[in-house]
């Protein structure tokens, strides 16, 4: 114990005696001379330590300044320009860019040699040139991809040449894919994050049916700090449009109602619903979809798309799984339409839900227009004793006969997986009214499929044209169409969607991404 006073001297010598030595390593950055001279000084074998970088990165700065002849980028020889700050205060909120903080390698501060800030600066974004493009974080195995460098950088020659700062954000984000919706996106990210305040408290608003006064008082705190109320408004008129344009703009019915669903969008932080829309960039920077033709249903968006040509077809709004019987993620293709489809019902549901009313009534079967077997034959359910069946060894299969009364409706698109999940028209077609759509067991309801059929099948340029889809249906009878094309399927989970140019934070029904983003920004 009494070598400790000993060994804490040893290490302050050290380290005092180590930051005398680097200062006297960068007297020469001190010399009134060329920053080229500077930045070819730092970048020579003897001196690149002073960088405190790894090797690759080193080799980067090499080999990029060699090509440049040393000519900096991002300053002159006293100061840094003013797209060298710009980029510097995004550095400082990479979060509107899509990144997390440690994604960036920042050590230099207002103090620092400028031509440190050069090098930062040139690393950094020969880095997140590549994130942007493909992405750096696994949402499957929750782990960052490596940070590598691209090796073609003509990109940043042309932002240090941009002549209007304010253009440098929107310029980065074109590094990332060209499709629409990925732009839109990330543009609408950049406008709110970049001027968003997020210093508005993490809140724990509750619905107080007791005390409506205190509920406003505390909504109207929140609405305040997210900056939808001024400090002059304060009357109710004022309260009430503000608390409006909220819940529009985080995907609820606008009716000024202070529920569940209210509070918990008030409760979230502008930096956590940054954070989730940073979240789905990512994604969309994965989402590879190749064919003109295809099928996008977005989960939390409640919403069915077709495309064709690249050109948006058909939008149907969606139904889909509960928070217990949540509808998967996944990817397929629709190989058929079948008109006056048979319902095969699912064990989970027979056991659990059929059995009980079995129980109660064996006629159950007879009423719903259900058949069940076992081994492929047919059994009368008034020949079966009911309450000696458990949930766990159910022996039927029960199946549901075509009709208007069918849990499925009248058609149905199937696509393989392992799931068992399908696009389909409902009976309950009440449901398509409301604003949050989350009642199937998995599956997902379709509110207008006669009409995305029609226009699948005429795209389909197939034998059934959309005239003798609606011959098949008065039929009333099973008819499967199989397609010519078997058209691609995507079920995602984007909770942040960007529409007239802001940015719509849906409810995250399931809970996900808002857990995937704090790990990915943890």
């Amino acid at each position: 114990m009494k070598n400790i006073p000993l060994l804490l001297l040893s290490l302050f010598l050290l380290g005092f005696y180590s930051c005398k030595s680097k200062e006297k390593e960068l007297e020469f950055l001190d010399k009134k001379i060329k920053i080229e001279e500077k930045i070819k000084w730092v970048l020579k074998d003897e001196n690149i330590h002073l960088l405190e970088t790894d090797e690759e990165t080193q080799n980067f700065l090499k080999e990029f300044y060699k090509k440049r002849k040393y000519k900096s980028l991002w300053s002159n020889d006293t100061l840094l320009s003013e797209n060298g700050k710009e980029i510097y205060k995004i550095f400082k909120k990479p979060i509107c860019i899509s990144l997390p903080t440690k994604r960036l390698y920042i050590k230099t501060n207002d103090s620092t040699n400028l031509v440190f800030k050069e090098l930062e600066i040139s690393e950094n974004l020969a880095s997140i040139k590549n994130d942007l493009n493909v992405g750096f974080f696994d949402t499957v195995s929750k782990q960052f991809t490596k940070r590598t460098y691209s090796s073609q950088n003509e990109e940043l020659v042309k932002l240090s040449k941009i002549k209007d700062k304010n253009k440098i954000g929107y310029e980065l984000i074109s590094w990332g894919p060209k499709d629409t919706i990925y732009q839109n996106l990330a543009r609408n990210l950049f406008d709110f994050a970049f001027n968003a305040d997020f210093n508005d408290e993490n809140l724990k608003i509750k619905v107080l049916k007791n005390d409506s006064l205190k509920l406003n008082e505390q909504v109207k705190k929140a609405l305040f700090q997210k900056k939808f109320l001024k400090l002059n408004e304060t009357d109710s008129a004022s309260f009430v449009l503000a608390l409006k344009k909220f819940q529009v703009e985080n995907g609820l019915r606008d009716d000024a109602v202070i529920g569940k669903m209210t509070c918990e969008a008030l409760n979230e932080t502008n930096l956590e619903k940054c954070q989730r829309a940073a979240l789905v960039l990512e994604k969309l920077r994965k989402q590879k979809i190749l064919d003109p033709r295809y099928i996008i249903i977005n989960i939390p968006e409640y919403t069915l798309r077709f495309y064709a040509d690249d050109t948006l077809k058909s939008v149907n709004r969606v139904v889909v799984g509960k928070f217990d019987t949540k509808t998967p993620e996944f990817s397929s293709n629709v190989s058929k339409i079948v008109a006056f489809p048979y319902w095969n019902v699912p064990f989970s549901i027979t056991s659990k839900e059929i059995l009980p009313d079995a129980k109660r009534n064996p006629g159950y079967f007879e009423r719903n227009n259900m058949k069940i077997y076992k081994k492929g034959e047919e059994i009368d359910p008034l020949t079966v004793n009911w309450k000696s069946i458990r949930e766990k060894t159910f022996p039927y299969k029960a199946v549901q006969q075509p009709g208007y009364h069918n849990s499925l409706g009248i058609i149905k698109f199937e696509f393989a997986n392992k799931y068992g999940v399908y696009v389909h028209d409902t009976p309950s077609k009440s449901l398509f009214n409301t604003v949050i759509r989350s009642y199937s067991h998995g599956c997902v309801r379709c509110e207008k499929p006669i009409d995305l059929a029609k226009t699948i099948l005429l795209k389909d340029e197939n034998k059934v044209i959309p005239d003798s889809l609606d011959s098949i249906m008065t039929r009333r009878q099973n008819h499967p169409i199989s397609l010519k094309k078997k058209i691609p399927i995507y079920l995602v989970y984007q909770s942040v969607i960007s529409r007239n140019k802001q940015l719509i934070f849906l409810q995250d029904i399931y809970h996900k991404d808002k857990r995937l983003a704090k790990l990915m920004f943890a």
